[in-house]
């Protein structure tokens, strides 16, 4: 008697194989375009909140942040931490670089915050605290402007 021959793992083993291959094609991808993954990606972000990069010089994308508004009579005390941006300096982001994000208070005062980006221009958790403000009003986080309620 002749028996077929089974081959039920088989077909599984190939699956795995092809999305392997296809991790690995993906990987390499990004690896090769990553940089202009996070332009779109802060350009895209940087639409949505009103945010333009010309090209020239050096500039940079808002892409988070949190805010607490403690409030007095008339003023309102400011923290914003956890601050990310995209820096770029003629349209392509800023390797490894000394930059700085400026925080301005409408009518109040404004803050400097210093950091470094990583290989793709990106810089996070930056924070600062006890700002003043009048309330209602608005804080300017580079070219981001956010309401103070």
């Amino acid at each position: 008697m002749n028996f077929p021959k089974r081959e039920q793992g088989q077909g599984l083993v190939e699956y795995a194989l092809l999305l392997v291959l296809i991790a690995v094609v993906v990987i390499a991808i990004l690896a090769i375009v990553g940089s202009s993954v996070v332009v779109v990606y802060a350009r895209v972000i940087g639409g949505f909140n009103g945010q333009t990069i010309s090209g020239s010089g050096t500039e940079y994308i808002v892409t988070g942040y949190d805010m607490s508004v403690t409030q007095g009579l008339g003023t309102c005390s400011v923290s914003i931490s956890d601050i990310s941006a995209v820096f770029f300096n003629g349209g392509d982001p800023i390797d490894n670089g000394s930059v700085s994000v400026h925080v301005q208070v409408q009518g109040g005062s404004s803050r400097d915050l210093a950091a470094t980006t990583d290989g793709n221009g990106f810089v996070s958790g930056l924070s600062t605290s006890g700002l003043t403000a009048s309330c209602p009003g608005t804080i300017a986080i580079g070219s981001l402007t956010v309401d103070i309620p």
